[in-house]
C-alpha cells in the first residue's frame, strides 16, 4: 500500500492501461490523445493542456523555460524543498529574478509590495506537508496587480478547489491525486499564455519547449515518441474523476487528510503545520519512536510511507492523494498505533472517507 505522496495506488483499469502500445502517429493513439486534452480542459477550465512524458518537474520546468521572457522582472517565493526547486530552475531562465523565502511572511503582503511581470510559487510543498490555502486569493491579488502568476501545483491539483480564470499557467503531474500511473507531466496554459508562446522571443530547450507540443497538439499529437501506456492510464484515470466529480474526489481528499491530523493530534502527535496552512493531500507528523524502525515495520505489513525531507528530516510523511479510501487510513493509523504503543484503534467506518462504488470495486487489493 503507497502512502507516500506519489506515486499512488491506482485501480485496476488504471494499472492495465500502462502496458497499451501502440503507434503513437495512429487514429487510436490519436483519439486517447483528444481524450486526455478534452478531460483535462474540461475539468480545470484551461484553455490548453499540454501532456509531455516524463515527470511533474519536467512540467513545471517546461513552463518556467517557455514563459519567461529575457525582459520579465521574476519573482519566485518558496516555501519548502519544492519551491527552493522550483526557484533554482527560475534563476536558469532569467537574469531577472528575485527569490523570496516566505517563511512567516505574509505572502498578500509581498504581492502588494513587489514590482514584478511573473511570479511563480508551489501550491502545495509536499515536502512539509504544508502549502498556500488561500491560492484562489492570490491568483486574483497577482491578475489585480496587471502580473500572471505561474503555479507547481504537482500535488496540489485535484486536492483544492482551484478557481483557474486567474490563473496564467499551472503545472501538474499524472502519479498524484489524478491518480494515474507515473510518466507524464501536464502544463494548464491560458489563453493568455498560449499567445505569448507563440509570440515571444523565447529559446527553451526542444523537450521543453511548450510552443513544439502546441503546434503537434492540433494534430493531437506529440512532437517526439510518447509513454503510450501512461497516457492510456491518464486517459483511464481522468474518465474515472469525471464519473466521480471533481467536486467529490477533492472533498474526498481532504477529508483524508483532516481524519488523519486529527486523530493524530489526539494521540499526542506533532503534526507540522497550522489551520492557515496545512496541506490537504500530504500530513507530516514527528513520531514518538523511532522514525527508521517505524518505517521499516510499517513496511513488513506492506505500508510503504517516507520521511519529511530537509528541516522536516525526523517526521513522517504520508500521502492522502488520489484513490485514498477508508480501508487505506484505517489500515495504516491502526498499524501505526501499534508500533508506537498508542491505545488508539480506528474503525474504516469513522474516516468517511469512502469512495464510490465503481472505483471501490476496482481497487486493487492492499
Amino acid at each position: 500500500m503507497l502512502l507516500i505522496p506519489g506515486p499512488v495506488e491506482v485501480t485496476k483499469p488504471v494499472m492495465a492501461a500502462g502496458s497499451y502500445l501502440c503507434n503513437h502517429r495512429s487514429d487510436e493513439f490519436r483519439e486517447i490523445f483528444h481524450n486526455i486534452e478534452e478531460s483535462l480542459n474540461y475539468i480545470t477550465k484551461s484553455y490548453k493542456s499540454v501532456v509531455t512524458t516524463g515527470s511533474g518537474t519536467l512540467a513545471v520546468e517546461s513552463m518556467v523555460f517557455s514563459l519567461i521572457n529575457k525582459n520579465d522582472r521574476v519573482l519566485a517565493i518558496s516555501n519548502g524543498p519544492f519551491g527552493d526547486r522550483l526557484a533554482e530552475s527560475v534563476k536558469r531562465a532569467s537574469k531577472n529574478a528575485e527569490i523570496i523565502n516566505l517563511g512567516n511572511h505574509d505572502i498578500m503582503e509581498i504581492i502588494e509590495e513587489k514590482d514584478f511581470d511573473k511570479l511563480f510559487l508551489v501550491h502545495n510543498e509536499t515536502g512539509y506537508g504544508t502549502a498556500i490555502r488561500n491560492i484562489n486569493d492570490v491568483s486574483k491579488a497577482v491578475r489585480k496587480k496587471g502580473s500572471q502568476i505561474l503555479i507547481d501545483s504537482v500535488s496540489g491539483y485535484l486536492g483544492y478547489k482551484i478557481d483557474f480564470s486567474n490563473i496564467y499557467a499551472m503545472a501538474t503531474g499524472s502519479q498524484k491525486n489524478i491518480a494515474a500511473l507515473p510518466g507524464t507531466g501536464i502544463d494548464f496554459l491560458s489563453k493568455a499564455a498560449v499567445d505569448d508562446i507563440y509570440s515571444l522571443d523565447i529559446n527553451a530547450p526542444y523537450y521543453l519547449d511548450l510552443k513544439t507540443s502546441l503546434e503537434f497538439l492540433e494534430k493531437n499529437e506529440t512532437p517526439y515518441t510518447p509513454s503510450t501506456g501512461a497516457f492510456k492510464s491518464l486517459s483511464v484515470a481522468l474518465d474515472e474523476i469525471k464519473r466521480e466529480g471533481y467536486e467529490n474526489r477533492i472533498k474526498r481528499i481532504e477529508n483524508a487528510s483532516k481524519f488523519v491530523r486529527s486523530i493524530l493530534m489526539e494521540n499526542g502527535i506533532d503534526v507540522n503545520g497550522n489551520e492557515n496552512n496545512y496541506s490537504n493531500t500530504v500530513v507530516c507528523f514527528k513520531p514518538k519512536g523511532d522514525l527508521n524502525n517505524i518505517i521499516k515495520r510499517l513496511a513488513d505489513e506492506n505500508i510503504i510511507i517516507t520521511k519529511g525531507m530537509k528541516s522536516m528530516g525526523d517526521h513522517i510523511r504520508i500521502g492522502t492523494m488520489g484513490i485514498i479510501n477508508s480501508h487505506f487510513i484505517s489500515k495504516f493509523l491502526n498499524a501505526y498505533f501499534k508500533i508506537e504503543k498508542i491505545n488508539d484503534y480506528v474503525d474504516e467506518s469513522e474516516v468517511k472517507c469512502d469512495l464510490p462504488e465503481f472505483l471501490d470495486k476496482n481497487v486493487i487489493e492492499v
